[in-house]
């Protein structure tokens, strides 16, 4: 069967395209929080340095700090692909941040055996909020923090699966049509508000996370 030409060239554009415009509607609204956002998350990345300067030959702390990295490393990019206009891909790796958060945590604490297990393959971390639910007073966390978590996880667990909120992100609110990629629709602007102030919310106390991650090791 001949495939339609335009067709053709509008799934090529889409899967080479730059998201140039989607990107300028987004950051006509939301370049404040862009810059909060890139802020905090710097500050985050300089704790993370103080940490990973001490690794050394110590592989335990090694894998400490590549957890917190990846946090952060996943984080940006979940606010990248937002800014772009990939709403369900960045709401996947905002939860995968989340989960490297939590499980940072529990390999942090030397009072509990999630690092060896983490280390020798035999932990999954789709279990780590979870967890950190379970052990929140021995890693000595707030439980309001602890709520947030979970119920950004919770959320955030739709968008890795199809579901109503990952058919609705392919449609517009404000006029007629679907989207096949990156996209603004003004119908979702309210959504949009939403997943930016998750984002820049969770980037603010980032910097809190990685010293209590520090704190912890420091006690090994």
């Amino acid at each position: 069967m001949e495939i339609p030409t335009e067709a053709r060239d509008k799934i090529l554009f889409e899967i080479t395209s730059d998201d140039r415009e989607a990107r300028g509607e987004y950051l006509k609204r939301f370049e404040g929080q862009a810059r909060t956002f890139s802020a905090a998350m710097g500050e985050a990345v300089m704790g993370w340095r103080s940490l990973d300067d001490r690794v050394g030959r110590n592989e335990r702390l090694a894998y400490v700090s590549g957890l917190v990295y990846t946090a952060i490393t996943l984080q940006i990019l979940s606010m990248k692909l937002l800014l772009s206009g990939q709403t369900v891909a960045a709401g996947n790796l905002f939860r995968q941040a989340l989960e490297s958060i939590a499980a940072a945590l529990l390999c942090s604490s030397k009072d509990l055996d999630f690092l060896q297990s983490f280390m020798g393959e035999k932990y999954s971390t789709s279990n780590a909020v979870r967890d950190v639910r379970r052990h929140r007073k021995r890693l000595g966390l707030l439980e309001e923090g602890v709520k947030v978590l979970e119920k950004a996880h919770r959320f955030y667990h739709k968008l890795s699966h199809p579901t109503k909120f990952t058919i609705a992100y392919t449609m517009s609110f404000s006029t007629k049509g679907l989207f096949a990629g990156a996209s603004f629709d003004e119908g979702k602007l309210f959504a949009y508000t939403k997943e930016i102030e998750g984002r820049t919310g969770l980037a603010k106390v980032f910097p809190n996370f990685v010293q209590a991650v520090k704190a912890n090791v420091a006690k090994w």
